[in-house]
């Protein structure tokens, strides 16, 4: 049986991993909550100067995760719908965010969104996340 331990390997956020993103989520328990600012480095691109949608969709996945550990909830993601919005270039800054929109029983309902430095939304998810 996996305990989901933390060991800091993690390809989104953890400190150990040197082929990572390393983002550092600043999360806020009251409102459930978890931001980062991420820079997508061109061998994360799909088509050129473009960030691969995969990779988006593993960000937004996190983002929705650490805000539910925010909020109180160890998850993993049961379900994960993203909608592509606009093209991410890579090396350029974005915003990553998540946020707990209910949590009954087991699941845990959530979203997320990466937007661009004018604020634009490049892509967004809403997610189904299961207590572990």
């Amino acid at each position: 049986m996996n305990t989901f331990t933390d060991d800091q390997n993690c390809f989104v956020c953890g400190k150990k991993n040197s082929a990572g993103l390393q983002l550092d989520f600043a999360l806020d328990p009251d409102c459930g909550t978890a931001v980062a600012r991420v820079v997508f480095p061109a061998q994360l691109q799909g088509w050129q100067n473009t960030v691969h949608g995969g990779l988006l969709a593993t960000v937004l996945d996190e983002a929705m995760v650490k805000a539910a550990a925010a909020a109180g909830h160890k998850c993993v993601s049961a379900e994960i719908t993203v909608k592509y919005r606009k093209p991410a270039p890579t090396g350029e800054p974005c915003l990553v965010s998540g946020k707990v929109l209910a949590a009954r029983g087991r699941i845990v309902l959530a979203e997320s969104r990466i937007g661009d430095a004018q604020g634009r939304v490049l892509a967004q998810a809403t997610g189904k996340l299961c207590k572990v």
